[in-house]
């Protein structure tokens, strides 16, 4: 009985089960013998001793539940709190990538502004610019330099040369025209073909027969090929061709001309 008071004192006292710092009475292999201790003596196997030992045994068991919970609950905490700290480690190894990304891009800046300053000093020193014709005169010189310009573009047979350009330049132009003048001359017009035209009729079945789009299209259509496409034979003389006779005041559109 002493040894079951004593099993319940000390669980309802809080004491840490196992503890290496805590007296031999505490630790959990000193808990078990004296429990086998109280089972195994004689003055202890009464009704009264068992059933003190199964109210030990629930609260033993009801203790564990909390032990239970409690593990539980600290594995919750220590995995939340190695979750944060995972996420404050990805932050800051962004902050620092951006960080890193961004002191990159400044230092590229700067070597283009090095190299572009550098590039324009050397040109500077290279690359004259040209000598201006008045560098160095005084009001006088500027004057003189300037007459002599107006001189050289204003001179009388500079004038007259330009003129003369002109002149021919118009000439040339004038006989050309009368010579593509000439060249047409006595050459009628195509007069047959618009009086062909106007005395060919067709309706819209034998345009749409003849596959054309309109009667324009047919015009030219039969004035190329024949207008024996849609007429017959154009004349009773098999030896004079489409193109001679069409031309020819043989033709009917042609008769009266």
């Amino acid at each position: 009985m002493n040894t079951l008071a004593a099993l319940q004192a000390t669980v309802h006292g809080g004491i840490k089960i196992d503890s290496p710092v805590i007296s031999v009475n505490t630790q959990m292999e000193g808990i078990i013998n004296q429990i086998a201790q109280f089972v195994n003596t004689a003055d202890n196997h009464t009704s009264d001793a068992l059933e003190k030992f199964k109210k030990l045994e629930q609260f033993i068991t009801a203790q564990r539940r909390t032990l239970a919970t409690a593990v539980s609950a600290a594995k919750k905490t220590a995995a939340a709190d190695e979750r944060r700290a995972e996420a404050d480690r990805k932050a800051d190894a962004k902050r620092r990538e951006k960080e890193a990304a961004a002191a990159d891009r400044k230092a590229q800046l700067e070597l283009k502004k090095v190299r572009k300053a550098a590039l324009r000093s050397i040109l500077t020193k290279y690359v004259k610019k040209p000598k201006s014709p008045i560098a160095g005169k005084d009001e006088e010189g500027q004057k003189k330099w300037a007459l002599i310009g107006a001189k050289s573009n204003f001179h009388p047979i500079r004038v007259a040369a330009n003129k003369a350009a002109r002149e021919a330049k118009k000439a040339q132009k004038e006989a050309d025209a009368a010579a593509r003048k000439e060249r047409n001359a006595g050459k009628p017009k195509n007069g047959d073909y618009a009086r062909f035209c106007k005395w060919f009729k067709a309706d819209e079945d034998e345009i749409a027969a003849a596959g054309c789009a309109n009667k324009r299209d047919y015009n030219k259509e039969v004035w190329a090929d024949g207008i024996e496409l849609a007429w017959g034979q154009w004349t009773d003389d098999e030896d004079i061709s489409w193109d001679v006779f069409k031309k020819s005041t043989a033709a009917p559109w042609n008769i009266d001309q």
